[in-house]
């Protein structure tokens, strides 16, 4: 397919909802031609709508009428759509380069980027791609979830004052994934998940180690296998746990991701094993 058969599309759908300004969400429902190939032709949505002699802002009173007539579902789709085409979490820079959107609605509607971004992973899972290549999104959204389970109540228990017995072990949530019945709740349980699953990740190991940095391997770095890069890993339980320096370390890999600034790339467990099988 062809750049003009593209923007025949995109002016065919124009004509059809009698508007010079369309919308990605109005064009994923009467569009035929999928969005991403639109994106990917021209290099942004609004590059698109240009070569198509569409406008890239509804008429009216200026920009910020225009980002209210952006639905948030677009603007969270737009990252889903960025984190598949980069591999990783979009920065703002990079929104602003090669994303559809500016900067200015996310921050109106959600204070910041990154806080957008959080809404955006929680909302649709971070980006596994299907056999089309198109993200997949998480089966069941949390505020769906939430009302549609069955409400867990932890009773409460008279102990006695003098209570000296033996420490009783904990686990985390049961997910009982290839024999690991329940999640970690510490390193040591991340550093055995990991191992579990590191090749289909992309990682191959060369040691694990008890000094700093944890691990030393290689990352995989296109989808050919062909290339690959040395990468230096410290395991914790949480991101936030992390009390090193930053500069002898490349990833962080964790089952709970709860730093929202924190200055290494962070490869969260908890929101990945999700898209493997669990045998």
């Amino acid at each position: 397919m062809d750049k003009e058969e593209v923007i025949s599309e995109l002016r065919r759908v124009a004509t059809q909802l009698n508007s010079d300004c369309l919308t990605q969400n109005q064009f994923n429902q009467h569009g035929r031609i999928r969005l991403k190939t639109v994106i990917n032709k021209f290099g942004s949505w609004n590059q698109a709508k240009e070569s198509a002699g569409l406008m890239t802002n509804p008429p009216g009173p200026g920009p910020e009428l225009h980002q209210q007539k952006i639905s948030d579902e677009e603007l969270l789709q737009e990252i889903i759509r960025l984190t598949q085409e980069l591999g990783k979490q979009p920065s703002e820079t990079e929104m602003m380069a090669k994303g559809s959107f500016s900067k200015g609605p996310y921050r109106k509607r959600w204070g910041s980027f990154t806080k957008a971004r959080q809404v955006a992973y929680a909302k649709y899972g971070f980006p596994a791609l299907d056999s089309r290549g198109e993200v997949v999104p998480e089966q069941q959204p949390p505020q769906e979830q939430a009302i549609t389970e069955t409400q867990v109540i932890v009773p409460q228990t008279h102990k006695p004052k003098d209570l000296n017995r033996r420490k009783k072990v904990q686990f985390g949530e049961p997910i009982d994934f290839r024999g690991l019945r329940f999640a970690p709740i510490n390193e040591q349980g991340v550093v055995y998940l990991f191992g579990m699953i590191s090749r289909e990740l992309g990682f191959l190991i060369e040691s694990i180690r008890t000094e700093y940095p944890d691990c030393e391997g290689k990352r995989r770095i296109d989808k050919k296998k062909q290339r690959w890069e040395h990468v230096l890993i410290e395991f914790e339980y949480r991101s936030s746990n992390f009390d090193h320096s930053p500069d002898d370390c490349d990833l962080i890999v964790c089952w709970v991701h709860d730093w929202e600034d924190c200055p290494i790339e962070v490869l969260e467990l908890r929101s990945r094993i999700k898209y493997l099988p669990n045998r």
